[in-house]
């Protein structure tokens, strides 16, 4: 988390607003501050203690020549610094984004097109490094980020120019980290640009297979396999296989250059989300928090010394947020490129327990509030998060490319997906009826079931006010396929965001506040029985439901009428459907192209009562609703 700034902490670097402390390490710390152009970006700051020792001011002074040597679209900049201040200091671009370690390690390995985005940034990462002389030395999951438009490599803190001789270490030490090394580091021999190709290498294994291809159960053992033991590469996608290959040879003069690994991967296509859909749902959540933090420009932190610190007292509740993650809040931890600090990124609190530590039979996670589901574009949401592709055997008789799939909204602006024999419907904000709740956990989430049928819910509500969002395959053989779904959009949620073009749709419109309970004296309190349907329950019960049902042709029964102030609804209720105990009005509000229309539906019923008595409380009803929609 992002640590206040004390009395004795300069509000200004240089040009840079300080907002707060980011982190620390054994040499300096790093701080959170925003440039004159409003720009996010690093600090970091020798720890004063060492401010009269020559040899860290001269290892400082040698990290920041090598960081501002090195520039292009997938490092972190040095975009500023001063080594001759009485406290010097190195700015660099802030990156918000994913480490890849986490990200694999949450989500498993990396689709095939990502790993195609990670090689090529990485390759061009690699290909700017080396053109200034230099070689990392130590590229490893952990020092790469996944950023919303591609990868970063950071931390040059043990970078070197090669054919430098400069002595960083004990003679003969290894340096790096082990299962990343190449055979040339682990022998402690002279190293060049080659080296970083080998730990390439391991470093998209790992994010193809989720394990790195020499790793061991100790480090000797893992360096002897680097040196002697060939990779096996079994599980690495076909498409990547030989680059990886060709990366993890022995001889460092039968390796690609970066150069070559661009050559080899072609020009790929432009994406708007290269990662899987949980990264860019973090990203987002970091980028939002960053605005909140500095949205007053005066938002420095400072706090007294010896100011106690004290908890909320117990009548306050404390949120706890959740990411797309199965892990707590993110918070801001801080590394710039040199050093110990690296570069700068947003990563999760690691001291709340995954869902996997918790006990699986209690559900500890609790979905957004139904205000948040409302406006989603689940046709976009519900297809990012399965990915690219399907596991084998999820759905035997539909294809396991997810783009082939057909998907179209439903009328509650769910998403129903087709391909061969399968079918998935997803439904955001769902009542839950007929659900047998708590049948299982899933990442932390309480999952109910639909009697026998592969159908299943992510819980929400009290009892008696349950929703949800449903995966439905319309069948009790297609469970697998139910399962995989269920599990992609728990690890999606934080994705869940509304769509902009909703606010000028039914999508985003909350029926239960449609209309004034106290304006008549015969409704009851409201409850929302999902995202787009609300209830007054009583004698005399009411419930408003929003939905964009296709459109269909105007049958001859059907009929047109006015209810006063110029509000037009569907009266076919009143002719041909429904009992003679309710009234049910039809508001059409707007087409959607030429196939859906959203729609207004007030339903009055009570069984002791006519139509046409029900009528005189469902049209001023329907007019109050009228005067709330969105402006079309």
């Amino acid at each position: 988390m992002i640590e206040p700034l004390s009395t004795s902490d300069a509000p200004m670097i240089g040009r840079y607003r300080v907002h707060g402390v980011l982190g620390a390490g054994g040499m300096g710390r790093v701080v959170l501050a925003t440039g004159p152009d409003g720009r996010f970006v690093a600090i970091k700051q020798i720890h004063s203690h060492l401010l009269d020792d020559r040899e860290f001011r001269a290892r400082f002074e040698r990290e920041v020549a090598i960081s501002a040597r090195v520039s292009g679209a997938f490092t972190a900049a040095v975009v500023d610094f001063d080594t001759a201040s009485e406290t010097p200091w190195l700015a660099s671009v802030f990156i918000a984004g994913v480490p890849l370690d986490k990200a694999v390690r949450e989500l498993g390995p990396l689709p095939v097109p990502a790993l195609r985005t990670l090689a090529s940034g990485m390759a061009s990462a690699l290909h700017s490094i080396h053109s200034t002389g230099l070689v990392h030395r130590d590229l490893k999951p952990a020092n790469v980020i996944l950023a919303a438009d591609g990868p970063r490599v950071i931390d040059f803190g043990i970078a070197q120019a090669v054919g430098i001789g400069a002595q960083l270490t004990e003679v003969g030490a290894v340096v790096g980290s082990p299962a990343y090394m190449s055979p040339e580091q682990a022998n402690s021999a002279p190293v060049t640009s080659a080296s970083d190709v080998f730990s390439l290498g391991s470093l998209l294994c790992m994010a193809a297979t989720g394990k790195a291809p020499f790793a061991a159960s100790s480090a000797p053992y893992t360096l002897f396999n680097i040196v002697h033991s060939e990779p096996q590469l079994d599980e690495v996608p076909a498409p990547l296989r030989d680059l990886i290959a060709g990366c993890l040879r022995k001889d460092p003069r039968a390796r690609p250059t970066p150069a070559q690994i661009l050559d080899y991967l072609g020009v790929l296509p432009v994406q708007s989300q290269p990662w899987p859909a949980p990264v860019h749902a973090e990203i987002a959540d970091q980028t939002r928090k960053l605005v909140a933090l500095t949205s007053d420009p005066e938002a420095t932190q400072i706090i007294p010394a010896h100011t106690p610190i004290t908890p909320p007292s117990a009548g306050v509740p404390v949120e706890k947020p959740r990411t797309a993650f199965r892990v707590g809040l993110a918070a801001l931890s801080a590394l710039v490129i040199a050093g110990t600090l690296t570069a700068v990124v947003l990563r999760s609190n690691e001291s709340e327990p995954s869902a996997e530590d918790k006990p699986s039979a209690i559900a500890t996670a609790t979905l957004p509030a139904l205000d948040r589901m409302r406006g989603t574009d689940a046709c976009t949401w519900v297809p990012q998060a399965l990915g690219e592709t399907l596991p084998t055997g999820v759905a035997a008789k539909a294809s396991p490319d997810v783009s082939s799939w057909r998907w179209q909204p439903t009328s509650s602006w769910g998403c129903d997906g087709s391909s061969g024999g399968a079918r998935i419907a997803v439904e955001i904000g769902a009542a839950l009826d007929g659900f047998e709740p708590g049948k299982q956990v899933v990442d932390g989430y309480s999952i109910a079931r639909r009697g026998d049928d592969c159908a299943f819910a992510i819980e929400g509500g009290d009892q008696g006010k349950r929703w949800g969002i449903t995966v439905d395959t319309f069948s009790r053989t297609e469970c697998p396929l139910a399962d995989h779904v269920v599990e992609r959009l728990t690890a999606s949620l934080g994705a869940l965001v509304a769509d902009p073009a909703a606010q000028q749709s039914l999508s985003s419109v909350d029926p239960c506040a449609l209309v004034d309970n106290s304006s008549f004296a015969t409704l009851g309190s409201a409850v929302a029985k999902s995202a787009h349907t609300c209830e007054w329950p009583g004698e005399t019960s009411v419930r408003i439901t929003l939905s964009q049902p296709r459109q269909r042709a105007t049958s001859a029964e059907e009929k047109v009428i006015d209810i006063g102030d110029g509000v037009l609804v569907d009266g076919q209720a009143l002719s041909t459907v429904g009992s003679a105990n309710e009234c049910r009005r039809v508001y059409r509000f707007r087409k959607i192209g030429e196939t859906y229309r959203e729609v207004v539906e007030v339903l009055v019923s009570n069984s002791k009562r006519t139509t046409g008595g029900l009528c005189t409380i469902a049209d001023p009803l329907v007019k109050q609703a009228v005067g709330r929609l969105p402006a079309r």
